[in-house]
């Protein structure tokens, strides 16, 4: 999960994590039986179908808060791109995000401080990233994304479930985690609405573990109830903005 605060001091503190932020993920998600790749896989298979229905084949996207680049491979493979943006304020995650995934096809980095967020994308993706932006700083943020997308725009907004007590656990025991602010769903659409989008909808994911995949038929139905380690919020950028 990209967990990287986007204020001026997430990039030293994420700098830290950089080197040794997948094992210190995989120690939290162990009790999950999962690894970082199922959840960002799944995450993103999710928001595709959910665009199929809407319609929405985004050909240019930002991973906002992208961190060391792991969900752009999964982005490759469920979507037909010309470009992917990631933005992250941790330098030294950016250059690994470069070595590791620089080479595929329409895959760029930007740090956040010189990312220029004129409308230019159809889809915008965070995961994670918000519960780590102080509360004064989370609306400019959601606007520079609001900013950043072409009219009628989506925006996956993905969060840690507060509700799930598994989330809990796993986060205290994620250094880079442990004292992260959850934000509940209901805080999420507030402050999407805020920076100017319309929420779509909100859905649950990630709710059995590996050890109960074969009870996984049944997510689908479950994913409007607060179950899951994970939520999802689509909102979308009008159209058309009042003056």
């Amino acid at each position: 999960m990209s967990s990287e605060d986007l204020t001026p001091d997430a990039d030293s503190t994420f700098d830290d994590f950089a080197t040794n932020y997948d094992a210190s993920l995989k120690r939290g998600l162990r009790f999950t039986g999962e690894s970082k790749e199922y959840f960002s896989d799944n995450r993103i298979l999710l928001l595709a179908k959910h665009l199929e229905k809407l319609k929405s084949s985004p050909k240019r996207i930002l991973d906002f808060g992208c961190g060391t680049g792991g969900s752009i491979p999964f982005f490759q493979k469920n979507f037909d791109l010309a470009e992917i943006s990631g933005i992250d304020p941790s330098e030294k995650s950016l250059q690994i995000a470069r070595k590791t995934h620089g080479t595929q096809r329409g895959a760029k980095f930007l740090n956040t401080e010189t990312f220029n967020p004129s409308p230019q994308f159809d889809l915008a993706y965070c995961n994670g990233v918000f519960h780590h932006i102080p509360t004064p700083e989370q609306l400019p943020s959601a606007k520079l994304v609001f900013e950043s997308l072409n009219p009628g725009a989506y925006f996956s907004f993905w969060e840690n479930n507060p509700w799930n007590p598994m989330t809990r656990f796993i986060m205290k025991r994620v250094p880079f985690d442990h004292d992260a602010i959850l934000i509940w769903p209901r805080s999420a659409r507030r402050l999407l609405r805020l920076a100017g989008f319309n929420i779509i909808a909100t859905s649950f994911a990630f709710v059995f573990p590996s050890a109960l995949k074969y009870l996984r038929f049944l997510e689908r139905p479950l994913c409007k109830l607060p179950l899951g380690g994970q939520y999802q919020v689509l909102c979308r950028k009008p159209l058309h903005i009042d003056a």
